[in-house]
């Protein structure tokens, strides 16, 4: 287990190395214009980086266990997301952007509460999972209880509006009731149930519906809502197979639109060519194997659910933030964990680190425990 901990550590700080590199190139334009200094979004998300390091160890150190032994904290931590999602709404506090309101102002800082809801549905589902047991087949407590939960967040998520959050929280949740033991009649019909709302939010949006179009058209479409597609294309087509090199990129330059958060993907793909491309998708890669592997030898239920939460977590957001770049899903704002420019998905994301190391680490503890406990039988026995 100690290698499997040391190479997803090596992973993550290859990822978030990477990420500051390619933030440095990716923001530099766009910062000089907006604050006169080139290195105002990198010395940010340094300092953001220095907490989200903080977090993971504490995280790392934390017992996952009290989580099922004080359900106060759970519980807690549900109604405390709950109520910042209600606080984006706050006219004081509440920042909108763009027509949405998904952050909070706290001085200087933002804090954007979607990102803990995400890592509040993994904390939630898998201890209420983990305590219902066998009752996990029943249809109040397996299915109707956890989808009302969901529900709440997702409609608040919804109300901001912040559908790629709803789409990880509605995923991560439904992924977490499965592998423990929902039964799938009552997973089909909510999950029906929940495609249809969205698919009703989509057709009487035009935003959306246009959004959509464009995808389906791809670069034959001549919407503006495809022209963020185009441009991430161009980037990658501009790359090639080696890259333009290291602050050589031409899309930074205000043709490719939020470079630095949700698209910087494009921006890698374009100076560093596909071989960096591959090895993004190929760390990606390793963090769901070393997840899985953490999940599979967790010494109890509780943390087998809590590391698949977290890797499902890691993984989906890649996988789609990759996919939307690339043109295979349709655009939705969706930051790349590790990289992308924003502080509050860099802590969740390490937040989520840790307790995969700390489930790792409690997997050693229990293998001590129980060569321990061997070779004591068998001595007694001679």
């Amino acid at each position: 287990m100690r290698k499997t901990l040391m190479a997803l550590a090596l992973i993550v700080l290859s990822l978030l190395g990477f990420g500051i590199v390619l933030l440095a190139t990716a923001s530099a334009v766009r910062a000089q214009g907006l604050y006169g200094d080139p290195h105002f979004f990198v010395n940010r998300q340094l300092m953001w980086m220095a907490l989200a390091l903080g977090v993971a160890w504490l995280a790392a150190r934390f017992d996952y266990h009290w989580w099922k032994e004080t359900p106060a904290l759970s519980i807690g931590f549900y109604l405390l997301v709950a109520l910042a999602l209600v606080l984006v709404f706050a006219p004081v506090i509440g920042v909108k952007v763009k027509g949405s309101y998904r952050w909070i102002g706290l001085g200087p800082l933002r804090v954007q509460p979607s990102e803990l809801a995400k890592i509040m549905t993994v904390v939630v589902m898998s201890v209420w999972m983990d305590r219902i047991g066998r009752c996990v087949r029943q249809f109040w407590k397996g299915a109707v209880f956890p989808v009302l939960g969901l529900g709440v967040i997702a409609a608040l998520l919804v109300a901001e509006p912040d559908f790629g959050a709803t789409i990880v929280v509605c995923v991560v949740g439904g992924l977490l009731m499965f592998v423990a033991g929902a039964r799938l009649l009552y997973l089909s019909l909510f999950g029906a149930g929940g495609v249809a709302l969205v698919g009703c939010f989509v057709l009487t949006n035009a935003n959306r519906m246009e959004r959509i179009r464009a995808w389906l058209h791809g670069e034959g479409s001549d919407s503006s809502a495809a022209y963020q597609l185009k441009q991430a294309l161009i980037a990658f087509e501009n790359g090639g197979p080696w890259g333009v090199g290291f602050n050589q990129s031409i899309q930074k330059y205000n043709y490719l639109p939020e470079a630095h958060t949700d698209f910087i993907f494009a921006i890698g793909g374009e100076e560093f060519g596909f071989l960096f491309s591959m090895g993004v998708l190929l760390a990606f890669v390793g963090i769901l194997a070393c997840g899985i592997y953490i999940s599979l030898r967790a010494p109890d239920r509780l943390g087998r659910m809590l590391a698949f939460g977290m890797t499902v977590l890691l993984v989906f957001q890649a996988a789609f933030n990759i996919g939307v770049v690339t043109g295979c899903l349709p655009t939705k704002g969706l930051a790349l964990p590790f990289m992308s420019y924003g502080g509050t998905n860099l802590v969740t994301a390490m937040l989520a680190v840790g307790t995969l190391i700390n489930i790792g680490r409690h997997v050693d503890v229990f293998d001590e425990r129980l060569h321990t406990q061997v070779v004591k039988n068998a001595t007694i026995k001679l």
